[in-house]
């Protein structure tokens, strides 16, 4: 186990790191190719800079030419894209996007064999003006005309249907998710009857959530927002093990992998089965005597695990560590100096966020996402490993999806999924309050700018409870 727990962890932020280092490498590239398109408005083509600008590009995109057949970036809603890893673009570059937009480019294709010339021509075509290309019969007869055929151009609307839609849109998560609680049920219901787990049955959900998560990771961190309140048991069992199964493929983590950690997370809590109910569902604060009570279940998760025909070792694992912080806090006490799994570190950070947005035992109030964020963050190196947490803060957003945000022109949003900007996500703008925006209303980027100012800026967050905002309409 111990060799298990060194490897996953390895190889968790080994994978974490090697994204993180692909998407710099982008973000790089695509500064290379702004400084090229600058120095093509200022100097000739045979001028020290451009053919400077020109080299320096080249050479990045040689190195992402290493292990694949293309480098593309793809412009969608204010966006850049660098295969399908959103890139960080600050509002430096964005005139460059602007300038691509204004031309209805909305992918740029770099190919092997690209030379420093292609790279001079290409940025003195892209500093004419918009009116050039039409009268000479679009962008990629201008292309052919330079010899440039290392470099493909693709429109806007092209991208938006086919790359975009592999990029933002997936599955409908609810059918999902639904499934999943009736799945929690049966089992819980089986441990109190004293009944066989279908395993069987569980395998089969958690996985159909690994392949949907891996579809359409936004969708589901959404609908952990929506409070089940009436079947919190249940539902929190199910929001932690999505939380769990996003962060293990934000991580990078095989396949395998994550099932066995999205089965962890679903089964974490599976030892409050024989706590009182009165305790269990006890929306404010615990006496001594009460908490005393709640600290038994990871021990008792653990023996009813142990008695269940082919649950994982994990998940018994998960159910015993998962209150086991940083150094050793929480419960139970251990003293032998193991640090937790990995895979319980990572139930452990999910379980947390899922309860302190919830209205329960730890919190006397509902606590926001974006609060919720707030809190793991000061808790980083303390009670939760720091990199775990950069890592879901990254996954999940500072205004997580589901967030409803004021913004500085007066309008209402609410977060639908993240961009590589934690502080300028891509939101739906609300003016019914009535769910109809989800079919006709207008979904835009808090990345988009007009002559390199943001046409949108975050003011702050609204309850949605307290503005009586139904989550429910937008979300599932």
């Amino acid at each position: 186990m111990a060799d298990e727990q060194r490897d996953s962890r390895g190889e968790a932020k080994q994978s974490f790191y090697a994204k993180q280092q692909l998407i710099n490498a982008a973000r790089v590239t695509f500064q290379h190719l702004a400084a090229v398109l600058k120095n093509a408005t200022l100097y000739p083509e045979s001028h020290p800079s451009a053919l400077s600008s020109a080299e320096k590009l080249l050479i990045k995109i040689q190195e992402l030419l290493v292990d694949r057949k293309e480098v593309a970036f793809y412009l969608i809603g204010g966006e850049l894209f660098f295969e399908t890893h959103s890139v960080l673009v600050d509002q430096s570059l964005s005139l460059l996007m602007e300038q691509f937009v204004s031309r209805e480019i909305g992918a740029i294709m770099f190919r092997p064999g690209l030379t420093e010339m292609e790279i001079i021509k290409f940025g003195s075509l892209m500093s004419k003006e918009p009116a050039f290309f039409a009268s000479e019969g679009g962008i990629a007869a201008s292309l052919s005309r330079e010899n440039i055929s290392h470099i493909d151009l693709h429109r806007a609307q092209l991208v938006d249907n086919k790359t975009g839609s592999a990029i933002k849109k997936g599955k409908k998560a609810s059918s999902s998710y639904t499934d999943a609680v009736g799945t929690v049920k049966e089992m819980i219901r089986s441990v109190h009857l004293d009944k066989t787990v279908n395993m069987r049955k569980m395998n089969t959900t958690v996985q159909t959530l690994v392949d949907d998560i891996l579809e359409n990771r936004d969708a589901f961190t959404g609908l952990t927002s929506i409070k089940m309140y009436d079947e919190y048991t249940f539902a929190h069992s199910v929001n932690t093990s999505i939380l769990a199964i996003s962060l293990g493929t934000f991580l990078s983590l095989e396949k395998r992998q994550i099932a066995v950690l999205g089965i962890a997370g679903l089964l974490h809590d599976i030892g409050k089965v024989s706590l009182p109910l009165e305790i269990i569902n006890k929306p404010g604060k615990l006496t001594e005597e009460e908490w005393g009570i709640i600290q038994q279940h990871p021990v008792e998760g653990a023996l009813v695990l142990s008695e269940v025909p082919g649950v994982t070792k994990m998940a018994m694992v998960a159910a015993f560590e998962h209150h086991q912080h940083g150094e050793l806090q929480g419960y139970p006490l251990v003293e032998d100096g193991r640090l937790p799994h990995l895979f319980s570190q990572i139930v452990s950070l999910a379980d947390a966020y899922e309860a302190i947005t919830a209205n329960r035992i730890y919190y006397s109030s509902r606590t926001t996402p974006y609060q919720a964020i707030r809190i793991l963050l000061k808790k980083r190196g303390i009670t939760f490993d720091p990199i775990l947490v950069k890592a879901f803060v990254n996954m999940i957003g500072i205004f997580p999806v589901g967030t409803v945000l004021k913004l500085d022109t007066g309008e209402v949003g609410l977060v639908m999924h993240q961009t590589r900007d934690l502080m300028r996500p891509h939101i739906l703008l609300l003016t019914k309050f009535d769910g109809s925006e989800k079919e006709t209303g207008a979904e835009v980027s808090l990345l988009e700018t007009v002559n390199g100012q943001y046409v949108r800026s975050i003011a702050g967050t609204i309850d949605p409870e307290k503005a009586r905002i139904n989550l429910k309409l937008y979300l599932e």
